[in-house]
């Protein structure tokens, strides 16, 4: 098990929407995960590691309400992330002209109307601004945005460790499934308490 530094962590899609009850596209059970992580971004912040998440932010007709109800509406409550902090820096799914946040420096979250966080044409400057060599990948759902992202890193060349007892599915089959295509492509596959007592020990 490695974990090649540096390393930053990617929080995917943890909204209201999909981890709770209430939520429009609810993944059934999905709060369970809530406590590993709350661990994972307290551990990134109490160490300091770059922290980026990726929230959808859609609007009235976006293309994928052709092929899931409609969920994660700009400003409504179910578009808020469930563990947020209230310092976040928001980057929109905009092309940004000028300087971008700093990863290294504050929690930075890619709004999306896609599944892939690499719609967001701001995408890869902010996660080459974290100074990272491999990402621990974190969220839901399993086999759609949390598969994005790590497909998409490992294409752009980054190490990837997924948390998986972090993320959750809407299918369990297609999350099992979707786990094991990531580890095919080069992903690594830990545990919460891995991945935290190898960070603990290396940093």
């Amino acid at each position: 098990m490695t974990l090649a530094e540096p390393v930053a962590f990617l929080d995917v899609d943890t909204q209201v929407d999909f981890m709770k009850p209430e939520g429009k596209l609810y993944a059934q059970g999905a709060e369970a995960i809530e406590p590993n992580l709350r661990r994972l971004l307290d551990f990134a912040r109490e160490r300091g590691l770059p922290l980026v998440s990726s929230v959808d932010a859609h609007r009235e007709g976006d293309e994928e309400f052709a092929e899931y109800p409609p969920h994660c509406l700009l400003g409504t409550p179910g578009q808020q992330r469930v563990l947020a902090s209230g310092e976040e820096a928001f980057v929109p799914s905009e092309a940004v002209a000028g300087e971008l946040p700093d990863p290294r420096r504050q929690h930075v979250v890619l709004e999306k109307q896609r599944f892939s966080l690499f719609s967001n044409p701001n995408a890869e400057a902010v996660l080459a601004r974290t100074g990272a060599k491999t990402f621990v990948v974190f969220g839901v759902v399993t086999e759609v945005c949390v598969r994005q992202a790590v497909l998409g890193l490992l294409e752009r060349g980054y190490r990837v460790c997924v948390v998986r007892d972090a993320v959750w599915p809407i299918a369990r089959d297609a999350g099992e499934a979707a786990l094991e295509e990531m580890r095919a492509a080069g992903a690594e596959v830990l545990s919460t308490d891995e991945v935290l007592s190898t960070l603990a020990v290396t940093m």
